[in-house]
């Protein structure tokens, strides 16, 4: 009788044990899947400011030498289109209705993705000249929030009654929504930080700024197809050699009694392709009898662009090296 009373004495121990260990390992349990789902979504958020950022540098940055203000647009674009794209946390499916995510604990919804110029870091030239034709904008900085909000969590588990075993609620309602942040913390219900970076190299891009410049005549405002890479180069040109006396073109018309037809302050610039092999073909006026030289950045038999020659032997004769190929 006495082992019997002590075996269902035991057994009875085990049971209240038991059932104290549950009500633990069930809050322990949901809130480990709660926190995996909020840290989930979170790294979601700034994988769409990050997304953002580095599409907006495909766009269109500036317009040569006139406006360097397009690159707004581009990166503004980009957050629109990241925007759309991670509505529902996910940037590889399309967005479904309600553009939201629902999972065991946590509804993610409202993601939220902006860039905007004027705000990362800058880049000015030190050169005045150049920096009337090579404007800074200044960088961009992009940043994203989403509203996590905690569903079917279990907030109150024997907390209330005369049976109550705990004195806290799981979950307080001031805890079941987060303001999440593509980086740092949310301050007064808003996301202040960002991702910034310089945008736009000032490098020819576009259909207008990558056709060669081969000068068809001199004495045309604009004697080359690339208007605006012709027109950057005058622009830093000119003004640094219009002050310098024009003692030789004097002392030309002096001995010739005329003008002579070239100023050494005039301003000549050509710029072939590949295809051409960097041969200035057309006829240049005031320069009769010469009909093709080497021009930028010379061509394989190019004696007076011998330099860039060489480079360009050396990178045909090593597969065309490009873009990250080693050229030794």
């Amino acid at each position: 009788m006495h082992s019997a009373r002590m075996l269902r004495g035991a057994r009875g121990q085990a049971m209240v044990e038991t059932a104290l260990g549950i009500t633990v390992m069930v809050s322990i349990i949901a809130f480990g899947i709660f926190l995996s789902e909020v840290g989930f979504l979170s790294l979601k958020v700034q994988e769409a400011a990050v997304s953002a950022l580095w599409d907006g540098t495909a766009g269109k940055m500036h317009n040569i030498p006139i406006s360097y203000s397009e690159a707004k647009g581009s990166m503004r674009r980009a957050a629109a289109d990241a925007q759309g794209r991670y509505a529902d946390f996910n940037g590889l499916t399309s967005v479904t209705s309600g553009g939201n995510i629902t999972q065991v604990f946590t509804r993610g919804a409202n993601l939220t993705v902006s860039c905007d110029m004027g705000r990362g870091p800058e880049f000015r030239s030190s050169v005045p000249l150049l920096s009337l034709i090579y404007r800074d904008n200044e960088g961009t900085v992009c940043s994203a929030s989403a509203e996590l909000t905690a569903i079917r969590f279990p907030r109150s588990f024997l907390d209330r009654g005369r049976s109550a075993l705990y004195t806290k609620r799981n979950l307080e309602n001031s805890g079941a929504f987060l303001r999440v942040c593509a980086t740092g913390r949310a301050v007064g219900g808003a996301c202040l930080g960002g991702y910034s970076m310089l945008v736009d190299d000032w490098g020819l891009a576009g259909r207008m700024e990558s056709v060669p410049c081969n000068m068809i005549a001199q004495d045309v405002p604009v004697p080359c197809l690339n208007a605006p890479f012709y027109l950057a180069v005058r622009g830093v040109y000119e003004p640094s050699v219009l002050p310098i006396p024009k003692s030789s073109y004097e002392l030309a018309e002096a001995v010739l009694g005329r003008p002579p037809p070239i100023n050494e302050q005039q301003f000549w610039m050509s710029a072939t392709n590949e295809e051409t092999n960097f041969i200035q073909i057309p006829l240049i006026t005031g320069k009769k009898g010469i009909e093709a030289w080497p021009t930028s950045p010379g061509s394989m038999i190019g004696i007076s662009t011998f330099p860039y020659g060489i480079s360009y032997v050396q990178r045909l004769g090593n597969g065309n090296c490009f873009l990250g190929k080693d050229c030794d």
